[in-house]
Formats: C-alpha cells, structure tokens, sequence
C-alpha cells in the first residue's frame, strides 16, 4: 500500500527536551493573514489572531518555551519551540501523537476555530475546507549557531518575501532553504539520547511574562476586563488591552525588580506614550472601533520584598 512519506525525523525521539523550528502553512497557500508592504508584514485581523494562540502554546503545555522570535506570514507561520523537559502525561488533553505534533495539533484547532468565528462574524476571508496544510514542518535544531541563524532569518523573512518557497509568485529561491536541507543528511548529537540542548529561555521575558500575569489579575479584581494580551501591531506590542465601562484601556506594564534605578512607572517615557498611541490607533483601526473613548493606563510592578508590589497608574498621560 502506499504512503505518504512522514516530515519527521525517523530516528529522532520527538519526546526529548530541545529547540524545535516550525512552520506551518496555510491550505493551498492562501494569503489570509495579512500582506507585505515595503519588507514589513502588515497583519490583518486573523494575522493577530494567528500569534495570539501561539502565544499560549506555553500557558497550555507547561513543559513548553516559546522562543521570542516568531512570525506571521501572509500564508504561513514560522516559531521556534523550546521544550525543558518531557510533558507530564494526561496534560495534553484530548490531542494525540508526540509532544511537538500535540502543541501543534492544539494551535492548529484553537486558530482554526476562532477563524471561521471571523468568517460569521466580521467577514474574515472564508478558506477552502481547512485552514491549515495537514502536516507541518519541523526542523531539529542542533546548536547555537543554527539557533542564531534561524532567528535571523525569522526576523527578516517579510524582506525575503519574493524568494520565499509559500509565496505564490516568488521569483528565486532563498538561499536559507539550502542551508536548511543540508541538515537533514547530518547525525543529531548532543546530551540526552541525541536530543539538542534546549537553549535557557530569555530572563526579561520571563520577568515581563510573570508581571502582565500579576497585572492582569489585578486589573481583573479591579473590574476591568482584559480583552487582548501581547497585541501585536507592525509597529510594536500592547501589553494589555482592557475594558472598564464603556472606556477601551490600553496598559502598559512595566516591571523591576528593585528601584535601584528608579519606579517603574518612570521608564514610560515621552517617547514612550507617543508610540503607545500610534500602537492605540492601529487596534482601533483594526477593530474598527474608531471614535471609542481611549484612556492609558500604567502597572507598576516592583518585585522587591516578599510579596510584589502592584500598582494601578489610571490615566496616566
């Protein structure tokens, strides 16, 4: 009988601690993301969408790290997956297979169904029977350097957009597609049972990460109610969007762990508050919420002492 021939890697045990960079494509590469504008990637409402989720891939699997360099493309997804231990069993729910193909089952389900909310709801581009390719593409990361390579080209794929291979009309080849297939001839080595080392997670944004945790539970025992969290704009992120009233509140966070060089609140700067309201003015495009009541607020965190110090700054500028 015939079949088709699996993208993973047949003698790699998918179970181990490692860095891990997926793709995952759009059916019959479909532009419903968003689209590139002069080298940078202009998400459209599903764009957001689309990082939100993934965003949550390590709030739903403990075991998991989601590296900071990622990437909405107009027809796909690129992320790197960093996984410190293997999963307890039972926390994956309902989904099936290796750790590595459950997180990317759960992201797949999640995006897929708040996308044909879009489509009822606010005219979001219908897809043809599924909104994802079946399969996804995963690449061992062996080392540092293959590390520092991938995140650079993360980074920079909307500038590549014309040789990229789920582009529709590109117009080369990307020389990263070599590089990147002349690993799968080489031998995986490293510490665990050939598993790569899993590189240490970024210490800022596991101090950002645990003070948006602790101001949205403050906010939320405040009566506001968290709408979004880590917007992503072309121009930068939102810690947190909210809603008291009938007022939209958009909060920035800001966290320390002494006041050696100062409050926290006193590193939103001037310059700052501008780009906080240009980042305002993008959600409120998007949202089509033009003309909403608009207030800025800040959370001082301060981690010193025993127990954080959490501060609501309403209207801050």
């Amino acid at each position: 009988m015939w079949r088709r021939k699996s993208p993973r890697l047949s003698e790699y045990d998918y179970s181990e601690p490692g860095a891990y960079f997926v793709t995952v494509c759009v059916q019959d590469r479909q532009c419903l993301f968003g689209k590139i504008v002069g080298g940078t990637m202009c998400l459209d409402p599903p764009g957001h969408m689309v990082g939100k989720w993934w965003k949550e891939l390590d709030r739903k699997f403990p075991s998991v790290k989601i590296d900071e360099y990622y990437i909405v493309m107009p027809n796909h997804f690129h992320g790197i997956v960093m996984m410190s231990e293997p999963p307890a069993p039972g926390f994956e729910g309902g989904h099936i297979g290796p750790p590595l193909q459950r997180m990317v089952q759960w992201f797949k389900t999640m995006t897929t169904n708040e996308y044909l909310h879009g489509v009822k709801e606010h005219g979001w581009t219908p897809f043809n029977q599924h909104l994802w390719q079946r399969r996804f593409y995963d690449h061992v990361i062996r080392d540092d350097e293959a590390l520092n390579r991938i995140r650079e080209y993360i980074q920079k794929n909307p500038q590549r957009w014309e040789l990229d291979r789920e582009n529709p009309q590109a117009k080369g080849k990307d020389e990263f597609d070599r590089w990147l297939a002349a690993w799968k001839n080489r031998p995986i080595t490293g510490n665990r049972r050939g598993g790569p080392v899993c590189p240490p997670p970024d210490p800022r944004r596991r101090l950002g990460d645990h003070g948006e945790d602790l101001a949205a539970a403050a906010l939320s025992r405040q009566g506001y109610k968290i709408l979004e969290r880590n917007y992503v704009t072309p121009l930068g992120e939102i810690d947190l969007i909210a809603r008291q009233g009938k007022t939209l509140v958009i909060v920035e966070v800001k966290t320390r762990k002494s006041l050696r060089f100062g409050s926290p609140q006193e590193s939103v700067s001037l310059a700052k508050q501008n780009r906080l309201r240009r980042l305002a003015e993008h959600y409120l495009k998007d949202k089509r919420l033009t003309g909403a009541a608009v207030r800025f607020d800040v959370v001082a965190i301060t981690l010193a002492g025993e127990e954080p110090r959490v501060e609501i700054i309403a209207d801050a500028f």
